[in-house]
């Protein structure tokens, strides 16, 4: 079929079939396609270990990305959950790094750990992570920048590519670093944490945030001034030094450049 041509009754027969081989692939209920092995006879054994190959290679890259999730559940019952999840989500990039996006609102709706939500939370910050370790290159804040800027409290700060805030029920941060130090018994599940997930040079880098802090820092990735982010972390905890909220966000390179909120700039790629 040429470019802009309209389909011809061969093609959705083939679309179908091709649909039908890649629910099969990743279903171990599903039988073999038909059609697939030599001469068009059915091969179920030979498609089988291909299937097995597809899933494994599609676990390994869900271990990659969510270690401490494989460490708190266990890799057997990290690798359970992983295949019905990759069952439900085939890949839709051949860019393994971008697999496993919806995890975290898998998570929440999978029935059989509805006593463990704060799993999805794990899995956004690992996700938000991941992200990092990808964004663009994309210089960070300079504190000379804010120094020497008229009327900075009226200033407005654009986020970098790289940097997240994360916001849980849950002691995320401790949880996040379990995939070092599994088992915790001293985390308390009934703590919560926020975090800020940033790149500033070649490393990834994950900053618990205090009430304060996380008010500050929100209202920044909300594109709001200083003035009113300090104005919401002071609402915060009245005790909020606006200094060290600052020299936080320049260290941890959170943001990118400044903006005057009249002002029209472009933003840096995602």
């Amino acid at each position: 079929m040429t470019a802009g041509s309209p389909s011809t009754s061969d093609d959705l027969p083939h679309a179908l079939r091709m649909g039908h081989f890649a629910e099969a692939l990743l279903n171990p209920e599903q039988q073999a396609p038909q059609g697939v092995g030599r001469e068009g006879r059915p091969a179920p054994r030979r498609f089988a270990v291909y299937r097995n190959n597809v899933v494994v290679g599609l676990l390994e890259a869900m271990k990659q990305a969510y270690p401490s999730l494989a460490a708190i559940m266990g890799e057997a019952n990290f690798s359970k959950v992983a295949r019905h999840f990759i069952s439900a989500h085939p890949p839709q990039s051949a860019m393994m790094q971008t697999y496993g996006r919806p995890f975290a609102e898998f998570l929440e709706s999978y029935k059989p750990l509805a006593k463990s939500p704060f799993l999805a939370d794990i899995a956004r910050a690992e996700r938000a992570w991941l992200a990092a370790y990808h964004a663009v290159d994309w210089p960070v804040l300079a504190p000379e920048e804010l120094a020497s800027a008229d009327n900075p409290s009226e200033l407005s700060f654009q986020p970098h590519p790289a940097a997240c805030l994360l916001r849980s029920n849950y002691p995320l941060f401790d949880l996040f670093n379990a995939r070092e130090t599994w088992p915790c018994p001293g985390i308390d599940l009934d703590e919560a944490q926020a975090v800020l997930i940033t790149r500033p040079e070649l490393d990834c880098m994950i900053t618990r945030l205090d009430g304060a802090d996380t008010a500050f820092l929100a209202a920044l990735f909300d594109r709001q001034t200083l003035e009113t982010a300090i104005t919401s972390a002071m609402e915060a905890d009245d005790g909020f030094e606006p200094a060290g909220a600052i020299n936080l966000a320049f260290a941890t390179g959170a943001f990118c450049s400044l903006e005057h909120p009249l002002s029209q700039t472009s933003n840096p790629p995602a």
